[in-house]
């Protein structure tokens, strides 16, 4: 049985461009704090140069923009370093299967392949031990008493807030006697479009709860609006991904091409 003061653990969160992969989407921000239990021994917080532009929602929501990252290191020149962090030990994120679609692809760029035979998921790990009205990483924070980190990137600030929330959960859930080896799963590498389509949290939650949402949006020429809408479901069309809604502000059933929503709130 894995004991918590012994273990090597992994806490990883990135940012991208945009919200796929598939349609070129790539990492443009790194972070990893390695653990040996609740004691930090390395740490990594890079910038990268995606080699593509930001989206819109991606500029909004990073607060970057495309020049801050031009000469910056590519994937390619920082893989071999991020490999000997994450390889070893209990890789942990939150919302697992959308940031490791896009490290899954970076790697197969470079003609390799990266397993993670030991997974802590701290959203499903929400999910399943604990009833709460929202499993975003800022919420969780808030209902485990979490303070914000403020300072550095936000990824690196995520995954501080991260691996504190996973420590609090992990030290509630001993009261179900719930250990280590029972929150641990495999990560397998996605296959489009048979897997399905990975979304962040706050998105992902919006769709499915069924709740109007408060968006801020821009069209193809730049403009900005304001919208009331009831999201429905997530498409892949030709050329990108698509929410499909009710917008209450025009009556009607719109179409919003996702990397072009800049914010939603309820």
């Amino acid at each position: 049985m894995l004991e918590l003061a012994n273990t090597r653990f992994v806490f990883l969160d990135i940012e991208t461009t945009g919200l796929s992969p598939w349609f070129g989407d790539r990492i443009c921000q790194i972070a990893v704090i390695v653990t040996e239990g609740k004691r930090i021994k390395r740490t990594l917080d890079l910038l990268l140069d995606p080699e593509r532009e930001l989206s819109p929602s991606a500029i909004h929501i990073h607060g970057l923009d495309n020049a801050s990252l031009k000469g910056k290191p590519r994937f390619a020149d920082i893989a071999d370093e991020l490999a000997s962090f994450i390889t070893d030990g209990i890789l942990v994120c939150h919302n697992a299967r959308f940031d490791l679609q896009f490290l899954d692809n970076e790697y197969r760029k470079l003609g390799r392949t990266v397993e993670f035979p030991n997974l802590i998921d701290t959203l499903l790990m929400a999910r399943d031990y604990y009833e709460l009205p929202s499993y975003s990483l800022g919420h969780l924070s808030k209902d485990f008493q979490i303070s914000t980190y403020i300072e550095g990137s936000r990824a690196f600030a995520d995954a501080i807030t991260m691996k504190n929330l996973f420590f609090a959960m992990v030290e509630s859930l001993k009261t179900v006697k719930k250990t280590l080896d029972d929150l641990i799963g495999i990560y397998n590498s996605p296959a489009w479009p048979r897997e399905g389509i990975y979304l962040p949290t706050e998105l992902s939650e919006a769709i499915h709860s069924g709740k109007k949402l408060f968006i801020h949006y821009m069209d193809k020429d730049g403009s900005i609006s304001e919208r009331w809408i009831t999201p429905r479901e997530v498409i892949g069309l030709s050329d990108y991904l698509y929410l499909q809604a009710y917008c209450h502000t025009r009556e009607a059933d719109r179409t919003f091409r996702l990397d072009r929503i800049l914010s939603l709130q309820e």
